[in-house]
């Protein structure tokens, strides 16, 4: 090899390690965990860095929260939140609403706040009608400012103003990019799966939001033994504005 050849190639590898190539990022985020103890242990013991929205009053959040925080995973609050058409949803006991009084609402959150020790964010269950209250939203991004909560935007609603007035507060923030089983089947989620690693691709990151469904947990379990190499999946809390800091590496 001449002389300009080995130094084109030495600065070759010194370009290489200086700047490693960045994988584009992937977030999973299970919601709706708490009721079934069965599928909510299932959901958990899927492979890799996957965050878990925990409903914070049903029977078996506790439990549930206890065994993703042993098994390293990451845990938020799935705060339920007033829909449009609640006829559309299952309404939860207790949920935030546009109507409450300033205590009403401190004590309903104070309470959910307080539910999961170990959560590091909030997302909001439905919520198609309160992320598009501003008040209602500076309401909860002064208290997860306090707190120092990520907020995840579920996108229940286009019209949503979540992320702009977690702005106001500084609040670090993500919103979801796909739902993946709006449509059980595994042909949708396998299209969906795929919009989500392109946009990854092109953007360096996505985020896809699922529940416990067994079919979901089904394709979940066979769509993570084979992620692309050029594929990082990471928590949520990765993909926020001010990136809090996550648990431990698995």
């Amino acid at each position: 090899m001449n002389k300009s050849l080995l130094a084109f190639s030495l600065l070759l590898r010194l370009l290489t390690f200086a700047n490693p190539v960045t994988a584009n990022q992937l977030a999973i985020v299970i919601d709706d965990l708490g009721y079934s103890y069965k599928a909510g242990k299932r959901a958990i013991d899927l492979p890799g860095r996957i965050t878990f929205a925990i409903l914070p009053f049903a029977p078996n959040s506790q439990g549930l929260a206890e065994y993703a925080e042993n098994k390293n995973k990451e845990v938020i609050i799935h705060l339920p939140m007033e829909a449009e058409n609640e006829q559309q949803s299952r309404v939860e006991e207790i949920t935030l609403r546009a109507h409450m009084s300033s205590i009403q609402h401190s004590i309903i959150l104070g309470a959910a706040l307080n539910s999961l020790k170990n959560a590091i964010g909030v997302s909001n269950h439905t919520g198609s009608l309160l992320t598009i209250k501003k008040e209602s939203m500076r309401r909860l991004m002064s208290k997860l400012a306090q707190r120092k909560l990520y907020f995840l935007d579920s996108k229940t609603s286009n019209k949503s103003v979540a992320i702009q007035i977690a702005e106001e507060f500084n609040v670090s923030s993500v919103s979801r990019d796909f739902f993946l089983d709006n449509i059980k089947e595994e042909a949708n989620m396998e299209a969906v799966f795929k919009r989500a690693i392109k946009l990854s691709r092109k953007t360096g990151e996505a985020l896809i939001i699922g529940h416990p469904y067994s079919s979901s947990l089904d394709f979940l379990e066979s769509k993570l033994k084979n992620l692309p190499e050029d594929i990082e999946l990471v928590f949520a809390s990765q993909l926020t504005t001010n990136h809090p800091i996550a648990p431990g590496p698995l």
